[in-house]
């Protein structure tokens, strides 16, 4: 398969469990010195799955069964995700991104989650000169 992702690149990558085969096929495609961090939010631990990727990218499962402290509920789907997201933009980006800096290529799933749409529009406002996928973009 053709290589066709930059690999110049920051790549952020952020979905949950019905976003997986279209991210995997995301990492199938990654260059080999790929930069980045990958966020799946998952039900359970059931949902993991062992991934290969490039050395320079990462994978974290957030399981929403343990995200409420040990009740016996689960957090609301996309809370997760949305609360690792913000976290990554905290770290990663300057209160506006001018392009000047490493490109960033950010795929965003999450689709039904009105959090997700949230932290989908507030790195719209701040990044320019991004590539930006959201399935959910136009939810509102």
């Amino acid at each position: 398969m053709e290589n066709d992702l930059s690999p110049d690149a920051h790549f952020l990558l952020v979905g949950d469990s019905t976003d997986l085969g279209a991210i995997l096929g995301i990492v199938d495609r990654l260059p080999v010195n790929a930069f980045g961090q990958i966020f799946i939010e998952v039900a359970c631990d059931m949902q993991i799955q062992k991934w290969e990727l490039p050395p320079f990218m990462t994978i974290t499962w957030l399981r929403r069964d343990l995200a409420a402290g040990g009740s016996r509920s689960v957090a609301p789907r996309g809370e997760l995700i949305a609360r690792a997201v913000a976290g990554w933009a905290a770290e990663w980006l300057p209160e506006r991104h001018d392009g000047t800096e490493l490109p960033l290529v950010l795929w965003i799933g999450c689709a039904a989650s009105a959090a997700m749409n949230t932290v989908y529009r507030d790195l719209a406002e701040r990044v320019d000169h991004i590539h930006v996928h959201h399935p959910g973009a136009g939810l509102r």
